[in-house]
């Protein structure tokens, strides 16, 4: 939110300090909402609130206050008060894409599915390229059950951010969901080719990468890719997990207990508990120290 907030009130001291056609009533709202971007920067966002209040008070087209508003908003979670508050932004100023991606954002938090599809859809005909709002979009789509749109979206979300690595970490996971092992191998491999090396990202990739293998029954390959994801994350619970599993059918009892022990050791309170029994089961039936 802070760079955002920054570029706002750039703009906001620019148009406070030439005036121009200005009213007094836009000048002084201005003014307002300048104070309360800064406080909210200091993370006052109490006061931040209360200034920029005031601001959409003075002027009700100011649509950049009842946006930072909506920020501010979202900072304290109060999800109904920043609906509102676009709301009003995109009365004031409808043309703004990002004002219906954030609207959309909000509405997800609310699990109002159908009105954040539509706020979606509405920020990416406003800006066919706001690759989020197409990533967003998709996780809509999963939540009203509609695969294939959502299929569709992540892949628009990757086409469109070639380098928004969740777009193909989704849409490889989506499609080994659905059954279709060969494209999410592709995507995943996609997306590999265009991460930056030894980042979480990558790992995840590679950790997503090795369950497909997993479900193609190529265990070879699979290990590979848990152990790619092990090397940049060493204590990565879910590759530990997978590691020690695949290893257990292949009967590769030594490996196979070395690695879900530590999945144990790391998983803490974190993990999903049937995960935790399931890797301690499969520890009993291996024996060994």
């Amino acid at each position: 939110m802070k760079r955002l907030l920054t570029t706002l009130v750039g703009l906001a001291m620019f148009l406070s300090v030439t005036g121009g056609d200005c009213s007094r009533a836009r000048v002084e709202s201005l003014n307002q909402m300048n104070e309360g971007v800064l406080l909210a920067q200091q993370k006052r966002f109490v006061e931040a609130e209360k200034a920029l209040d005031r601001a959409g008070a003075i002027d009700g087209t100011n649509d950049q206050a009842f946006y930072n508003l909506a920020l501010v908003h979202m900072e304290l979670r109060s999800f109904e008060r920043a609906k509102e508050d676009l709301n009003r932004a995109i009365s004031a100023n409808g043309d703004i894409a990002g004002y219906h991606e954030k609207l959309g954002t909000v509405l997800i938090e609310l699990e109002d599915w159908p009105a954040a599809k539509e706020a979606f859809e509405g920020s990416i005909s406003r800006d066919p390229d706001l690759f989020k709002a197409y990533y967003k979009l998709a996780q809509v789509h999963e939540k009203l059950d509609q695969p294939q749109e959502a299929l569709q979206r992540y892949t628009e979300a990757c086409q469109h951010g070639p380098r928004f690595l969740e777009a193909y970490s989704s849409l490889g996971r989506l499609y080994a969901d659905l059954g279709y092992l060969d494209q999410a191998s592709q995507v995943l491999q996609s997306g590999l080719q265009v991460a930056i090396p030894g980042t979480e990202e990558v790992a995840s990739l590679h950790h997503l990468l090795g369950t497909v293998y997993e479900g193609q029954g190529n265990d070879a390959q699979a290990i590979a890719e848990f152990r790619s994801a092990l090397e940049i994350v060493p204590g990565m619970r879910d590759a530990l997990f997978s590691l020690g599993w695949t290893y257990a059918r292949q009967d590769n009892r030594e490996e196979a207990r070395r690695y879900l022990k530590k999945f144990i050791d790391v998983a803490g309170g974190e993990a999903p508990p049937h995960y935790i029994k399931a890797a301690q089961d499969r520890l009993g039936e291996l024996g060994g120290p």
